[in-house]
C-alpha cells in the first residue's frame, strides 16, 4: 500500500502582491489578517502566510512600530 501525503493549499503563500501594515500597541497577527481576509477564506492560512512572509514562528511577538508584509490576493 502507498500513503498519498495531503496537500495544503494556501493560496496565500503563492501571490506575489503585498501590502504593508504598521503594528500598533495590541495589534496580533491574528487580528492584522482578520482585517484582510475574505469571508470565503480561512484566517489560518493568511496568518500562516504573514507569519512565515515576515520570519516569525508560532511564539513570535510583534511589536509596535514593526513593519509586516501582508499578502493580498
Amino acid at each position: 500500500w502507498s500513503a498519498t501525503p495531503l496537500v495544503n493549499s494556501n493560496a496565500y503563500m503563492e501571490v506575489n502582491n503585498y501590502t504593508t501594515f504598521h503594528v500598533k500597541s495590541g495589534d496580533t497577527v491574528w487580528g492584522i489578517a482578520a482585517n484582510y481576509v475574505t469571508a470565503k477564506d480561512d484566517i489560518r492560512d493568511l496568518t500562516q502566510a504573514i507569519a512565515q512572509l515576515n520570519g516569525l514562528n508560532h511564539n513570535a511577538r510583534i511589536y509596535p512600530g514593526q513593519v509586516l508584509k501582508v499578502p493580498m490576493k
